[in-house]
């Protein structure tokens, strides 16, 4: 077997390899870590228990008026269900520190004809001098969700107390199954979608998708092997 055809078995092997391995990564970027199943508040009927949610916190001491740091918001899952950035004079108080904090919640109202399939965030701004209110420089105030599967459809919801309606928010991809969208105030954000969609079975199925490449990679190196002279 001359060299371009162990180069072509050893690439095919390879490929099998990859398509083949769960949470398979590029050949350059070394071992990942896959992501960690999602944590609920209450798992779904029929869903396998998990450990709980985690919550957040982080506090800023308060400069004139203003709070002085920028922060940084992550609960710890692999990987976080939620993140969030709060530049440096977001907020303004009498006194400090400010204190931002995130629990998670169970969802116990949906989105008009959407889902929650998720939980839900409430974040809280307090303060010992009384109420925080969000300043201009909050407009580059942001946060992320993780969605319980990787499909599309998700869209960031808030809503600033629990008998106000949901109000569905710009959103966007901030990962592989993370989403982001702008943070405009204290109260519940969760990822909802249509509630015709079942969660959990995002794109397409990765098995059938994957024995379908290695065919047609094995019938393209086939017809190579064939066509190229001994």
């Amino acid at each position: 077997m001359n060299g371009r055809r162990l180069w072509a078995v050893g690439a095919l092997l390879v490929g099998v390899g990859w398509l083949l391995t769960p949470n398979p990564v590029p050949v350059y970027d070394g071992i990942g870590v896959p992501d960690e199943p999602y944590r609920y508040v209450t798992s779904p009927e029929g869903g396998s228990p998990t450990a709980p949610p985690s919550e957040a916190t982080a506090r800023t001491p308060v400069v004139k008026g203003v709070s002085k740091d920028g922060l940084v918001l992550q609960t710890k899952e692999q990987t976080a269900q939620f993140s969030m950035f709060m530049p440096p004079g977001a907020m303004a108080a009498t006194t400090g520190p400010i204190t931002i904090r995130a629990v998670p919640q169970d969802p116990v109202q949906s989105p008009a004809g959407k889902k929650i399939f998720g939980n839900a965030y409430l974040i809280t701004l307090t303060s010992p001098g009384g109420p925080v209110t969000l300043t201009k420089a909050a407009e580059a105030a942001s946060l992320y969700q993780r969605a319980t599967d990787t499909s599309d459809g998700w869209a960031m919801h808030f809503r600033p107390t629990a008998n106000a309606p949901w109000e569905a928010l710009q959103t966007s991809r901030g990962g592989t199954d993370s989403h982001v969208a702008d943070f405009i105030g204290p109260g519940e954000y969760a990822l909802a979608k249509a509630a015709s969609q079942a969660s959990d079975r995002g794109g397409l199925p990765v098995l059938p998708l994957a024995i379908g490449i290695v065919l047609l990679v094995l019938v393209v190196v086939a017809i190579r092997l064939r066509s190229t002279p001994g």
